[in-house]
């Protein structure tokens, strides 16, 4: 598709979503996803959505390594990224093979499940180890391909960690940046991520990059909280907004 078909009102609307969803992501780690992909399936469609929102969300937490890898517990970031390999091609086969419309109303449903998870201060209470490491990447790796949003499991597991929550940030970063990467190259291979989605990617990267470094300046452990409460009403919205209109 020739460039200037792209530039249409659709990705003007996306731009904007872009710079507001990797703020949000900046300072809490979390969020781009959740909040580009029900508006962007509703603009193009998820199989036209999920692998663009994948690409930028590789360059937003790329963008964040640097400031976070300190904090990282890299052990489970690890044994999460590498069990996701093994979902994500699920997750991409449901994609491409399922109806567009029933995608639309399941990514809804997901952002608004998670949301009221998090409203109502739900937290996970169970061990920690190597077996649940796993079960968490398997479960987003299938998540983030199939409906473009990993992030509820690995985010709701770090959310409970206690202690600094700069290291449940960087874990956060550590695991997306493993989870896009991997995904990417299935989408490459199973021809979802094509050169139109290519140029949409890179037209809309410039507006995730300003959007992650405004969101990185505003970050302080101390506002994690304030943070918190900011993305999930934002989610929140957005996510009664798809449904209705969805």
């Amino acid at each position: 598709m020739p460039l200037v078909e792209l530039l249409t009102p659709e990705l003007a609307a996306a731009a904007a979503v872009a710079v507001v969803a990797s703020f949000i992501s900046g300072f809490a780690g979390f969020g781009l996803n959740l909040v580009m992909t029900p508006i962007l399936a509703l603009l193009f469609s998820p199989l036209e959505a999920i692998p663009v929102i994948t690409v930028l969300g590789l360059v937003n937490v790329v963008r964040m390594l640097g400031g976070t890898w300190r904090h990282m517990d890299r052990r489970e970031v690890i044994i999460m990224g590498l069990t996701s390999i093994l979902t994500v091609p699920l997750g991409a086969w449901i994609l491409i093979n399922a109806d567009a419309g029933l995608m639309k109303r399941a990514i809804a449903g997901f952002v608004l499940l998670f949301t009221l998870i998090l409203l109502l201060g739900w937290q996970y209470r169970g061990p920690r180890n190597t077996a649940t490491h796993i079960g968490v990447g398997m479960l987003s790796g299938v998540l983030n391909s199939g409906v473009g949003i990993g992030g509820p499991p690995v985010v709701l597991y770090q959310l409970a960690r206690s202690g600094d929550p700069s290291v449940g940030r960087a874990n956060l970063v550590g695991f997306f940046s493993i989870l896009a990467a991997v995904t990417i190259v299935t989408f490459l291979a199973n021809g979802a991520l094509d050169a139109t989605a290519g140029m949409r990617a890179g037209l809309l990267t410039p507006f995730v990059l300003l959007g992650t470094w405004m969101g990185m300046k505003m970050f302080h452990p101390r506002s994690a909280p304030f943070y918190r409460r900011i993305v999930l009403g934002f989610l929140l919205c957005v996510s009664v907004m798809i449904v209705v209109l969805g």
